[in-house]
């Protein structure tokens, strides 16, 4: 390849990296002072919160949040969240549910513990948490990683399920298969982007993150048709609170992520939600989980991406009623023997 042609394919290059970042300014110019007044209001911080620090077996200490009073509502974020993700369903649930989310080891104020960011360290959180808090007859919700662990406990705590659980939801998760290449074309273009931009200004990639159009444009992957400026920041916030070890011991962890030849030991109700919309746990995805386990129901929200709690947050607090209704009478616990 001679100087010239060297030069024009450079120039090419360069053009479309200049474009592809423009294009990622102006869009999260656009996403960012988007209002949504039917969901901003919801996800404010709530109010009659009470804190926990529960210690776990391998010396993690998990920070636990509760409000509420009745039956347990419990919620397992994804990777790189917050326990505060939850905030709408705090303000939606918390007068008929104890509702109780955290932050999963190595995230927000939680540590890691001996055994790092696994997913069968985060199952084994989730019976410690549920032992601590005193918490049966719960419905318990995970999201994405949140999800993928929330099966295996299911499947490595079979009886402390069947004891302290009437029913579980897989919001935008997988059983197995969510693999580099499947989120890949959804991110690609947008981190070289910012690694052109970063080398242009010698700025570090992590300085990018920081509020801005371009941050925006790239949180903005993770919602459906018309997310809220609000909710994009929020998840932002995130993003750069995670500590890099996390992410990478989280992410080794969802490579290696398979139930499907184990999922279907679980017997209980089972309520699988997915956003349409969703490109980073794809539909497919969940219909597979859905058809892994006996007495699984699958909901496919339309113009609903992967921050299902952040962008239909009524209408996940309407499946979670309906779904907490019916779920009791399907999967009765265990009688108690008399005193």
């Amino acid at each position: 390849m001679d100087r010239r042609t060297v030069g024009l394919a450079a120039g090419v290059v360069g053009v479309a990296a200049i474009a592809t970042a423009v294009g990622l300014r102006l869009g999260g110019r656009r996403v960012r002072t988007r209002e949504r007044p039917d969901i901003d209001p919801l996800l404010e911080p709530p109010t009659g919160l009470t804190h926990h620090e529960v210690p776990t077996s391998d010396g993690a200490i998990l920070h636990v949040v509760e409000a509420g009073r009745g039956r347990p509502l419990v919620l397992l974020h994804g990777v790189t969240l917050q326990w505060w993700t939850w905030n709408p369903l705090f303000h939606l649930l918390s007068d008929r549910f104890r509702v109780i989310a955290w932050d999963m080891r190595g995230h927000g104020r939680s540590t890691t513990g001996h055994d790092g960011v696994t997913l069968d360290a985060i199952g084994r959180d989730l019976a410690e948490v549920l032992d601590h808090l005193n918490a049966t007859d719960a419905i318990v919700m995970g999201h994405s990683m949140g999800g993928m662990a929330l099966g295996r406990y299911a499947v490595d705590h079979r009886k402390h399920c069947l004891e302290h659980t009437s029913g579980l939801v897989f919001l935008a998760t997988a059983a197995t298969e969510l693999t580099p290449h499947r989120v890949t074309p959804y991110l690609g273009a947008g981190a070289g982007a910012l690694a052109g931009i970063a080398a242009r200004s010698d700025l570090p990639v992590e300085h990018l993150w920081r509020p801005g159009d371009v941050s925006a444009s790239l949180v903005r992957i993770a919602f459906g048709k018309n997310p809220s400026g609000v909710a994009i920041e929020a998840v932002r916030q995130m993003i750069v609170e995670v500590p890099a070890v996390t992410s990478i011991e989280a992410g080794r962890s969802i490579l290696a992520h398979d139930l499907t030849d184990s999922l279907a030991r679980y017997e209980g109700p089972a309520l699988v939600i997915v956003g349409a919309n969703d490109h980073l746990t794809a539909p497919r995805l969940a219909r597979r989980l859905a058809a892994l386990i006996p007495q699984a129901e699958l909901v496919e929200l339309p113009d609903v991406g992967h921050q299902v709690m952040q962008e239909a947050p009524r209408r996940l607090a309407q499946l979670i009623e309906t779904f907490a209704a019916t779920a009791r009478a399907a999967h009765p616990r265990p009688a108690t023997s008399p005193a």
